[in-house]
C-alpha cells in the first residue's frame, strides 16, 4: 500500500472569528444616546431662553419708543417754558438794576430835573459826598420856594438848605440868583472787599 503525501499544499489556517455578544451593544447604546439627546435638548431650550431675552428687550425699546414718541412734545413744551421763564428773569434782573440806579446818582439827577418848576433855569449842579449844591435863575422867590418843595416831594433828598438870592437883571427882566444846598439819601453800597473786612473783624472778634 503506496501512501502519498502532498509536501506543496499548505494547510489552510482556520480564521478567528470574534464573536459578538449583541446583548451588551443593545445595553451601552443607551450611554452614547442619552447624552446626545441632552446635548441637543440644552442648546434648544439655551437658544429659546436667548430669544426670549431678545424678544423681551426688543419689545421694551418698542415700549420706550412709543413713551418717547409720546413724551417729546410734552419735553419741547417744558424747554420753551424754561426759555420763556430765562428771558422773564433777565427783564426782572434788568428792573431791578434800573431801580437801585434810580436809588443813585441817576435817580436823584432825574428827580431833580424833573421837579424844575418853569420860570427856573439851572446854571450848576455839583455833588460832594452826599452833599449836592445847585445854583441857578428864577422869577422870583415864590418860584425858588416852589422848587424847594418839589424837591422834598421826590424823597431822594433833605435837609434843602437856601444858601444865597440875589436880583439880577438880564435882557430887561428882573430874575434872582439862587444857591441850594441838600443831603441825597442815597448811600454807596459797601464794595466786596469792605464787607470782607467787615466779616473778618467780626469773626475775629
Amino acid at each position: 500500500m503506496i501512501i502519498k503525501i502532498n509536501l506543496n499544499k499548505k494547510q489552510k489556517s482556520k480564521k478567528f472569528k470574534p464573536q459578538v455578544d449583541k446583548r451588551s451593544i443593545i445595553s451601552f447604546i443607551p450611554y452614547i444616546v442619552v447624552p446626545i439627546v441632552a446635548a441637543v435638548a440644552a442648546v434648544y431650550f439655551m437658544q429659546s431662553f436667548v430669544q426670549n431675552k431678545i424678544n423681551n428687550v426688543t419689545n421694551n425699546i418698542d415700549s420706550y419708543n412709543s413713551k418717547i414718541s409720546v413724551l417729546m412734545p410734552k419735553v419741547q413744551k417744558v424747554v420753551a417754558i424754561k426759555k420763556v421763564q430765562s428771558q422773564m428773569l433777565q427783564k426782572i434782573n434788568i428792573i431791578k438794576t434800573l431801580k437801585k440806579e434810580q436809588q443813585g446818582p441817576i435817580g436823584y439827577t432825574f428827580s431833580l430835573t424833573g421837579a424844575i418848576p418853569k420860570f427856573a433855569w439851572i446854571n450848576s449842579l455839583k455833588s460832594d459826598n452826599g452833599t449836592i449844591s445847585i445854583s441857578g435863575v428864577a422869577l422870583d422867590g415864590q418860584v425858588v420856594s416852589m422848587f424847594m418843595k418839589k424837591i422834598k416831594k421826590t424823597g431822594f433828598f433833605n435837609s434843602i438848605n437856601l444858601i444865597q438870592t440875589a436880583q439880577t437883571k438880564k435882557q430887561d427882566l428882573d430874575l434872582q440868583n439862587f444857591s441850594l444846598t441838600m443831603k441825597s439819601k442815597y448811600k454807596k453800597p459797601e464794595s466786596r472787599l469792605n464787607s470782607k473786612k467787615i466779616i473778618k473783624k467780626s469773626a475775629v472778634k
